[in-house]
This record gives structure tokens, sequence and C-alpha cells, in this order.
């Protein structure tokens, strides 16, 4: 272990047509694709840090909606396959505020490539940090027949 602090990151999920909204990116861990967020800063709320997240990610304004997934990260567990700060990610289900259209944004982190709709069933296919597809897909499908989604999801 490092000894640094915990990050806390936020994901949203923002779906439409049975498609979910990813960030493209090529950086130390290859090309993968994640769901648009932040790190949490201190004193931020995790609502305003996903707001904040989505916005510079995609251009496009969120309501946040329920916690879907909780994902714990522990590098010395995972052989140190994502970096070495241990990490908790809280991914909330989102809706995209009338009017708000994602895009690439005007300045974005160099390591993003594109904002895309990616069809649900294919998170299994494709490589997507944090690593909760299959959960995602099973907790949607279960949300759809029940009106009940959480997931825990530890590595």
């Amino acid at each position: 272990m490092t000894g640094k602090p915990i990050l806390v990151n936020v994901r949203g999920v923002i779906l439409q047509r049975s498609k979910v909204l990813l960030i493209k990116i090529n950086d130390e861990n290859g090309m993968h694709f994640t769901y648009p967020g932040a790190t949490v800063r201190p004193g931020e709320s995790l609502h305003d840090a996903l707001k904040r997240g989505v916005s510079l990610q995609t251009s496009a304004d969120v309501n946040v909606g329920r916690l879907l997934i909780v994902w714990e990260y522990i590098p010395d567990r995972e052989n140190y396959r994502y970096g070495d700060r241990q990490r908790i990610t809280l991914t909330f289900l989102c809706s995209l505020q009338p009017g708000s259209e994602p895009q690439m944004p005007r300045i974005a982190d160099p390591n993003q490539i594109d904002v895309v709709w990616l069809p649900i069933d294919a998170l299994d296919d494709i490589p997507v940090l944090p690593v909760v597809g299959k959960e995602l897909a099973k907790a949607l499908e279960t949300q759809q027949a029940t009106g009940n989604l959480f997931l825990n999801v530890t590595n």
C-alpha cells in the first residue's frame, strides 16, 4: 500500500433507448470506455461532483438519481491492474436535463477520444472501467422487472 488517501469517484449511468452513454479513453490502461464522472474533491458533495464530471466530459447537464453500484478497488488484490491508489466508485443512475445533448467538450481531457452511445448488451464485450458491465446489465433487467436496483461489487 502507498499510504495515500482512498480516492472516491462518482460515475453516471445515462440511458437512452437501450443505450448507455460512455466516454472513450486512451491512456496508460490502453483504449477503454468509462461512465462519465469525476473524482470527488474535498468538501464537494457526491451529486455536485457527478454533475461537474458529466458536464466536463460530455457538455451535458444531468439529474442525479439513485445509487446503482458500489465498486471497490484494492490495488494489491488486483495486482495493481488499475494503479496503486485504493478507490471506491459510486455509480448513480442519471437522466439528461431537457435540451441537453452529450457531445465532445470543446476542451477535453487529452486522454478522452469520444463520447458515444453504445447498446447496454455490448457492455460484456468492450473494455469498460469500472468493470461492472455484467452486473449493470443484470441490475437494469431486475429494475425493469421489480423496480428495485442496487449492487455492491467488490473484486
